[in-house]
């Protein structure tokens, strides 16, 4: 490949600069018939060549072979795309080596390291050697934190690392790396939107609250969902919990912003419920879960709505994977029906009829 884009190039070039085969040889001290093979993609000019001839078309070396260390953000999307596909259709063995691959030309392409770390940890489970894979995450999660001069980058790396520490059991790591309090939110976002509006992008300020409603209302979901299952001793909270977050669920239309808030949610209520012996509760649960399965569009996209209507420029700007989902259809699909059919702590419910007939229906819907 990389010899094809330098024979197209060094043909290119030498043509827009309107000089013969013959100069460029007498230039470099090689035959016209070499320099004829390079243009024809039949050989290679020696390395040491290499600079000469760069300098000769005022170009970099690696623009005259037409190497990109650099991919743009739709590349890595596409490419993030095509990967995840593959994993849900060939062994995952098969699909890292061609990450690998694509690791060794890009190992410079920090945003690709990245997700390459995230497509990892999304298919891990699918390896039969889970503890190395979560070590290469964290090998590639160290690469973007101490060589990436990007915060964000650097920031959501960390993130993916501790996640990797909490699944590996490393809990002390996780508090060492992220700290053990939670830092006061000042409302950043309000003074930037009111700067903006004083200069007169009252657009861009209207979508920097809307960016930060969205934001803060899927981090009270997902925060009131993560403390479910420390409060079954106390019912009472567990249920204004549900309440709640129930409440916001309609209100905010959330499963069509973020099917997955909604999804997380039900499971963790369905445990909760079953953990406090409150099977009736629990199928309730599963009830809701059940119906959001049903109602997903696929493929699974990110997107705003009628009250968020200004999410797409954010989500398609600033989002890694766009809008895009970050696992592939089926594997989708066939994590929906595993979460409840082959979640141990559902259990209890396993010879219930209602529970029989919910997995059943809900294999089918998904063509399971």
């Amino acid at each position: 490949m990389q010899n094809f884009q330098f024979s197209t190039n060094f043909a290119q070039r030498r043509k827009e600069q309107a000089v013969t085969q013959q100069q460029v040889a007498e230039y470099v001290g090689v035959s016209k018939a070499a320099v004829s093979k390079w243009e024809q993609g039949l050989s290679y000019p020696d390395i040491t060549l290499l600079p000469k001839l760069a300098t000769y078309f005022n170009l970099s070396i690696d623009a005259l072979l037409g190497y990109e260390p650099q991919m743009t953000k739709e590349h890595i999307q596409k490419m993030y795309a095509k990967l995840a596909k593959r994993f849900g259709e060939q062994p995952f063995e098969q699909v890292q080596l061609e990450i690998e691959e694509l690791l060794l030309e890009y190992y410079a392409c920090f945003p690709f390291v990245l997700q390459m770390a995230q497509l990892y940890l999304n298919y891990y489970t699918t390896s039969a050697n889970q503890a190395d894979v979560l070590d290469r995450v964290l090998l590639l999660c160290d690469r973007v934190i101490s060589l990436s001069a990007n915060y964000k980058l650097a920031f959501e790396a960390e993130m993916i690392k501790a996640y990797v520490m909490l699944l590996t059991g490393k809990p002390k790591e996780v508090l060492r790396t992220l700290g053990d309090e939670v830092s006061i939110h000042y409302g950043k976002e309000q003074l930037i939107a009111k700067a903006l509006g004083m200069t007169g992008q009252a657009d861009k300020a209207k979508e920097i609250i809307q960016v930060s409603m969205y934001q803060y209302m899927l981090g009270t979901i997902s925060s009131a969902t993560e403390s479910l299952l420390m409060e079954t001793n106390n019912s009472s909270h567990f249920d204004e919990t549900v309440h709640r977050i129930e409440v916001m669920l309609d209100v905010f239309q959330v499963a069509s912003l973020n099917v997955n808030a909604g999804l997380v949610f039900y499971l963790k209520a369905a445990m909760g419920y079953v953990m406090q012996q409150r099977n009736e509760q629990a199928l309730e649960m599963l009830r809701k879960y059940y119906r959001i399965c049903c109602d997903i569009v696929f493929p699974i996209s990110l997107c705003g709505d009628q009250y968020y209507y200004l999410l797409d420029d954010w989500i398609a700007r600033d989002i890694n994977l766009g809008s895009q989902a970050p696992r592939d259809e089926l594997s989708i699909k066939k994590d929906l029906l595993s979460s409840i059919s082959n979640q141990p702590m559902f259990d209890s419910l396993k010879n219930d009829k209602e529970f029989i007939a919910l997995v059943a229906n809900l294999k089918h819907h998904l063509q399971l």
